[in-house]
């Protein structure tokens, strides 16, 4: 069994390279002016022009009007709109792309995300200070509950390493797991080897 695998919060052209090689099931790309891994849309598509088309872009966004999703993922060439703020169901629903909804179980009861129509659910840590990113582990006992309740895929995120993102696929039992700190050298720049050994601990499991 392999999990999908999302390599998060790509933010230079040298590591979109190198870990497009190493074949993640989708490379991530942080819309949002305050993160340090804040990137342009002519930049991602830029780097990804020659992506092969088996890896999706997804585009990280926070509370931006569902009209400015939009416009960046046309512009990003993006696959995927990752919803990582306080975004309603209704909010979600106005966005046409693939849409994938992050939510914080340690914050939001799991009843609250009845009411939303999407592709997938990002469950991830809270942090006051960002929305994501924080590298803090989510409570994997919760995560299994939720995953065992929904009919929607759930990604896993939040403070996955290459040390422990194979025993968190056995304790949660995700659709897919996503890293972006945990196989960084520092805020936006990846660790090649970090990134190869983490999408291995994923796959042939």
């Amino acid at each position: 069994m392999d999990v999908f695998v999302k390599i998060c919060g790509l933010h230079r052209e040298i590591d979109v390279e190198r870990v497009a090689t190493l074949r993640p099931d989708a490379m991530g790309f942080v819309f949002w002016p305050s993160s340090k891994r804040n990137v342009e849309p002519a930049q991602v598509r830029e780097w990804t022009r020659d992506l092969p088309p088996e890896i999706l872009k997804v585009g990280v966004f926070v509370n931006l009007d569902p009209e400015g999703v939009e416009r960046i993922a046309e512009r990003a060439g993006l696959d995927v709109v990752q919803l990582h703020g306080s975004e309603t169901p209704e909010i979600c629903s106005r966005v046409s792309k693939c849409t994938w909804k992050a939510i914080h179980l340690d914050r939001d009861p799991a009843t609250e995300v009845s009411g939303y129509q999407v592709d997938a659910f990002l469950v991830d840590s809270y942090s006051a200070e960002s929305p994501g990113g924080t590298g803090r582990t989510v409570h994997w006992g919760r995560a299994a509950e939720f995953v065992a309740e929904q009919s929607t895929p759930v990604v896993l995120a939040g403070g996955l390493t290459p040390e422990n993102v194979r025993e968190s696929i056995f304790r949660t039992r995700p659709w897919g797991v996503d890293v972006s700190s945990g196989v960084e050298v520092r805020p936006g720049e990846k660790d090649p080897k970090k990134v190869e050994e983490f999408i291995l601990q994923c796959r042939n499991l």
